[in-house]
């Protein structure tokens, strides 16, 4: 969470700015894990669950570009509250590092895959 509000920057992994996949990659380094630095890759590693299996720490691919059809976006679990709600921290073009929620039908569209890629 200590990267919420950093604004976006492609290819930046740091609190000048960050891309999607960048806050990821910086967010495991913290804990001496070391991912992929592309989401179309973090998507292949760690193990592939189901969404309502998912908890804390667990990684949400998205495919939202509607040229290519391939995983561009991922986001960290933040949160799965008692209701079932998923939420996440990523960071978007337009707002920066956010958290979103699953239950915003964008999301729910455009979800693809959820990964767990550190086990308890």
């Amino acid at each position: 969470m200590q990267f919420e509000g950093v604004r976006y920057r492609g290819g930046g992994t740091t609190k000048a700015g960050m891309d999607c996949s960048g806050m990821v990659y910086a967010t495991f380094q913290i804990f001496d894990t070391t991912l992929p630095r592309s989401s179309h890759e973090m998507a292949k590693a760690g193990k592939e669950i189901k969404l309502s299996e998912v908890k804390k720490g667990d990684l949400l691919f998205f495919k939202n570009n509607r040229r290519r059809s391939v995983i561009n976006h991922v986001g960290l679990v933040t949160e799965v509250t008692p209701e079932g709600e998923v939420k996440f921290i990523h960071s978007s073009t337009s707002s920066g590092v956010i958290v979103s929620s699953m239950n915003e039908p964008y999301n729910a569209r455009t979800f693809v895959q959820a990964s767990r890629v550190v086990e308890d």
